[in-house]
Order: C-alpha cells, then structure tokens, then sequence
C-alpha cells in the first residue's frame, strides 16, 4: 500500500507560512505589551503626583497660627514660613495613630526637596508636637520621587497679588498677656496709630503649588493646584 506523505517544497511552504504568522503575532503582542508598559508607567506618575499634591493641599488647608503662649517661658512657637520651594507651618491636620503617644490633632510640617539616588525626592517632614522649634526635627518620608521642580506662591491681599515668601513667627511678636486691661489699651494704641494694619502675623489667603515629575525616559508631568486657608488671623486665646 503506498502511503501519502509530504514533499520537501510543501514543507518549506508550511514552515515559511508558519514562521510569518509567527512574527506577525510576536510584533502584534510587542506592541501590545509596550503601549502597557507605557501607560503602566504614566498612570504610576501621575498616581504619585496626585497623591502627593492631595496630601499638601490637605495640610496647608489645617495651617494655623496662635499667640498664646506662656509669657514667662515660650515652650511653644507657631509659624508659617513659605518660600519659592519650601514652606515650613503648624497645623490641625495630624492624625493620632497610636492613643497611647502623647499627641494631638497639632503639628507641624514640611514641603522640599531632597536628592535621592540620582534624582529628586518630595520630602514631607513633620513633628508630631509643637515646641520652642517646630522648623526642626521630626520624621521624614518620601511622598515622590523622580521631582523636576517644586513651586509654592502665596496670595498676598495688601498686594492683590502672588509673592514667593511669606513669613508670620511669633517671635516677632508679644504674646496675649493675661492681663485684660493692657491687652485692650495694647489694642486701642495699635488701631490709633495704625499698627494693627502692619501686623504681619497672619497667614497667606491662598497657597499655589506647582509640582513636575520625571519619569525614566525624561518625560515631564505637570501638576498644579491652590486652596485656601481658613484660619488666617492668629488664635487669641
């Protein structure tokens, strides 16, 4: 019985065929794979970005200021210092993770930059109670990485108009002395001789944050928002 079989052109058609439908299929899912990994590594940015512009925006919405503080022994201090890339302030945003630690919804935090392995860092330092020097010390983490530039810009309403620096410590300050009838004859002479227009310990009414990241092909992300701060005038009681 003679068998049927394959001739040597029928099988290099076959293989020729194969190899074609192959690389058709290996481009095809190439491309497929590298438009994921490219949108992968976008939504990665911009997920950082995002996360890391809520974060600041939610603490400079709790930013406050107080002038009362023991007039024999300042072991608290407020602030608000901003400046083109870093703004330092005390705020009502903390969260108390652990009820047995000696803390409170205050604190004070802090927006720069670092730089990392080759690269950029957002840094937020914050310490979880306020003392003599609450522009110093407490925990850093990393909210980014991969930052190009960061920008604040503060709202100055005597101005009507956005400034690079803004500045309200209390050093510069008295504090509320208990003595209610100096602190109103205090008061009476600053309105008569204007002075209460000159205080400048109060806060911006609105921040603007600008932040741009790198990803590893040198691709730029551009993120921007402001909010306002509700709690301008210093406390006084």
């Amino acid at each position: 019985m003679r068998r049927a079989g394959f001739t040597m052109m029928e099988l290099l058609v076959s293989v020729g065929i194969l190899a074609m439908v192959a690389s058709l299929v290996y481009g095809s899912l190439s491309a497929t794979l590298s438009s994921q990994r490219t949108v992968m590594k976008t939504q990665e940015r911009y997920h950082s970005g995002r996360v890391a512009m809520t974060k600041i925006i939610k603490d400079l919405t709790n930013a406050f200021i107080s002038k009362h503080v023991n007039a024999v022994e300042r072991v608290t201090k407020t602030l608000f210092i901003g400046h083109s890339d870093k703004v330092t302030f005390t705020y009502l945003g903390h969260y108390r993770f652990d009820p047995e630690e000696p803390e409170s919804d205050q604190g004070a935090v802090s927006y720069f930059l670092k730089s990392g392995d080759g690269t950029k860092q957002l840094i937020r330092r914050e310490k979880t109670i306020i003392d003599d020097s609450p522009d110093k010390g407490g925990v850093e983490e990393v909210l980014a990485d991969g930052v190009k530039r960061l920008e604040f810009e503060y709202y100055d309403t005597e101005a009507e108009d956005w400034t690079d620096d803004w500045k309200a410590e209390m050093d510069e300050l008295e504090p509320v002395t208990l003595d209610k009838q100096v602190e109103k004859a205090r008061n009476l002479a600053k309105k008569l001789t204007g002075m209460d227009q000159l205080d400048t310990f109060v806060l911006p009414k609105m921040v603007r944050v600008k932040l741009t990241l790198l990803d590893e092909d040198g691709e730029t992300y551009y993120f921007e928002s402001q909010t306002q701060i509700p709690l301008r005038d210093p406390f006084n009681w």
